[in-house]
């Protein structure tokens, strides 16, 4: 396939064209209302405004490095426990790099962690490394999300069709090795607290667990553990999934780019809608539910013909085209509240 080159000059003008925000893509993970957030940004933002009188003991004696070596290593929960201690504790805190990031551009995953009860597993640092990158880490493209059990960034398309997404109810997985249930949740690593959520991109109500494990760690540790055999995870296997449950362990999580301090969320191609509606089948389904970032958009524009007559269409950005009405709502959700959310 032909590429043609893009104009520098035209490339804002291309992405406002031709690209559009798979908004229903962030509706159907783990998420918060907008006002919820608000409540909480300043608070997580700000040191108190008077300055600290109390000190915080022997921790005021050790040098600087160290002091700031022990707070970045500390567990999300036992951070904010420590942030709560006096005035001092929470300037220290609030004025680490890491932490001002993350609690700035990626407070869902931060929120998303404290919700499902795996604060306790991770650190500022663990949340701050994928804020800062934008790669899937199982197929390396753009990936618009945070996966819960292990904080690491995913695309949509992995966490629907990954073996290493796969999660399920704490009850059904002992059922299907033949464990005891207090045995499994012993020995098979963190749980999963599910929340509310819509968890389906077509609005239709999803049945909700209480808990998940995540299967590939729990079968790990398992086997390590000689709690089960090989044959025992052959049930695992061949056992169907509920595909909704992976979206209860993820949340949209934007990259923050160092270098050109712009944040990014991913944007899809209205030229593979188009392709889809006219040719359908299932490798058009996966061109069109594709995210990129802004670069990545922009290299795919010089191969997508359907992008490119749009383009074409649009005379160079200066006049309106007629696009399909998926991307115009910018995904399937047709019933949203007054906050943006769906109903």
């Amino acid at each position: 396939m032909n590429s043609i080159p893009i104009d520098i000059r035209d490339a804002d003008a291309i992405i406002r064209v031709c690209s559009y925000y798979r908004r229903d893509f962030d509706l159907v993970v783990v998420r918060s209302r907008p006002h919820d957030m608000q409540l909480v940004q300043t608070s997580l933002q700000a040191a108190f405004g008077t300055l600290p009188t109390a000190k915080l003991g022997i921790f005021n004696y050790l040098p600087m490095e160290l002091m700031f070596l022990v707070l970045r290593n500390l567990d999300i929960r036992s951070f904010f426990y420590f942030r709560q201690i006096n005035r001092q504790a929470r300037v220290l805190l609030t004025g680490l790099y890491e932490y001002q990031l993350v609690s700035k551009y990626g407070l869902e995953g931060l929120r998303g962690l404290l919700r499902a009860g795996l604060a306790h597993c991770f650190t500022i640092i663990d949340l701050y490394r994928p804020l800062v990158t934008d790669k899937c880490l199982t197929c390396g493209g753009f990936g618009g999300f945070l996966f819960l059990f292990t904080a690491k960034r995913c695309c949509f398309d992995c966490l629907q069709s990954s073996a290493h997404y796969r999660v399920l109810p704490p009850s059904t997985f002992a059922k299907l090795i033949h464990i005891s249930p207090s045995r499994l949740l012993h020995l098979s690593g963190p749980t999963l607290q599910t929340v509310p959520g819509t968890y389906n991109i077509m609005d239709i109500p999803a049945r909700r667990p209480k808990y998940l494990i995540l299967k590939e760690n729990a079968t790990q540790m398992l086997l390590a553990a000689k709690a089960i055999s090989q044959d025992a995870t052959r049930n695992l296997r061949i056992r169907r999934e509920q595909p909704e449950q992976r979206l209860m362990a993820a949340t949209a999580y934007p990259c923050y780019s160092l270098e050109n301090a712009k944040l990014e969320r991913g944007v899809s191609c209205k030229g593979c809608q188009v392709r889809l509606e006219l040719l359908r089948g299932d490798s058009h389904r996966l061109a069109r539910d594709r995210t990129f970032s802004i670069q990545g958009f922009l290299s795919h524009f010089t191969v997508c013909v359907e992008a490119q007559h749009i383009w074409a269409e649009s005379e160079d950005g200066t006049r309106p085209v007629n696009e399909p009405e998926l991307t115009r709502r910018c995904g399937y959700f047709t019933r949203l509240g007054s906050d943006g959310l769906p109903r």
